[in-house]
């Protein structure tokens, strides 16, 4: 059956989105299904959009705030008539299209409760801030005719706070798109001669780039070099770390994209991830995509992507035991390549975007049917 879905999305002020949702919604268009994107900036790739005006407030501390005024804006400038279902990128925009008669789904991105729990009272980001999201995001989500987590911890922690069908569905990842060629390769290669342990990610607290830097210190005699590429609030004080402690092995590369981050993270040995909690980790996904044997914080998501098949987990914001797991990385290549192969296989049966869309259409299949 032939869907018509309104892809509600709502970028940040530089219009930034997730790498996922150009991913889903191009493979849903490949099934035969109508999208329209309804955002900011009237822009996604080709896709027909509807550009949605709506007041904006600073996302830090009013996020919850944007998101609810970008989800009142919709059910304003948006006719449902035109749609068989809305599919929001999260869960606040829903609390406006109680009076529309049409399927109503989020994806939880985020998970603001387990976000509270690291973060301090006060700062740009502040606990009381996002235990105000956390219960707005909760009192939305009671408006949802179905709701798709990104893991089976979160489902398990939300699904009695809702009447609206649950389901798990990862984000997945198309291989192919990571492709780098051998003189791209060889350029970070000889730039960096020793074995590269990579981190990618936003330069957050969630994301714990300071404890891959204090597992870096602890490594200074091994023969490799700790790269970090992302951008975000923490960068100040990311580099103000590594000039204190004086790391030669540690370089901060800033934002990296398109070629050049296919390039890196073909290069590297090792792939980590210490986030203190990952709903699921796309940057993880696409390193084993690239048959890299990953290394993560036993949280979240990544306990269930991370097996002891395809990579390595460590104790949660332990630096020592990072260190050490590293370390026998480093020292067992013949291991680290055994485990990069065996994610890549993991990533070839069960993270591929094409499954992953055919999930989705299952889900909101099964919904429409209930509903007849």
């Amino acid at each position: 059956m032939k869907m018509k879905i309104l892809y509600l999305i709502r970028e940040d002020f530089n219009e930034i989105v997730s790498l996922a949702y150009y991913e889903l919604v191009q493979e849903l268009k490949s099934k035969g299904h109508e999208i329209t994107v309804a955002n900011l900036s009237g822009k996604f790739l080709d896709f027909p959009c509807i550009k949605i005006n709506q007041f904006k407030f600073i996302d830090y501390p009013f996020g919850f705030v944007n998101r609810f005024f970008f989800g009142k804006a919709v059910s304003e400038q948006v006719n449902p008539k035109k749609f068989d279902l809305v599919l929001s990128s999260m869960a606040e925009t829903l609390f406006f299209l109680s009076k529309w008669n049409i399927l109503k789904t989020a994806v939880i991105h985020d998970n603001f409760f387990e976000r509270a729990k690291f973060t301090p009272w006060f700062g740009k980001q502040f606990k009381l801030a996002l235990k105000v999201d956390s219960f707005f995001q909760e009192k939305a989500m009671k408006k949802a005719d179905g709701l798709i987590f990104l893991n089976k911890n979160e489902l398990n922690r939300m699904k009695n706070k809702t009447k609206a069908k649950c389901i798990v569905i990862h984000n997945g990842v198309n291989p192919q798109n990571f492709f780098s060629e051998e003189k791209e390769i060889n350029k970070i290669k000889s730039k960096y001669p020793k074995k590269i342990v990579l981190f990618l990610a936003r330069i957050e607290l969630q994301k714990n780039p300071l404890l891959f830097v204090k597992a870096a210190e602890k490594l200074q005699k091994e023969n490799a070099v700790f790269l970090i590429g992302g951008k975000g609030p923490m960068e100040k004080k990311l580099i103000k770390l590594i000039k204190e402690k004086n790391l030669l092995n540690t370089k901060f590369l800033g934002w990296i994209k398109g070629k050049e981050k296919n390039a890196l993270i073909n290069s590297c040995e090792i792939y980590v991830l210490p986030s203190f909690f990952e709903p699921v980790s796309v940057s993880t996904l696409e390193a084993m995509a690239c048959k890299k044997p990953v290394i993560v914080s036993d949280v979240g998501g990544l306990k269930e992507i991370v097996d002891d098949f395809v990579g390595i987990k460590f104790e949660s914001n332990n630096s020592e035991d990072l260190a050490e797991k590293i370390k026998f990385l480093l020292d067992n290549p013949k291991k680290a390549q055994e485990l990069g192969l065996n994610g890549f296989k993991k990533i070839k049966s069960e993270f591929l975007w094409e499954n992953i869309a055919e999930k989705y259409i299952n889900f909101f299949g099964e919904l429409l049917n209930e509903r007849k």
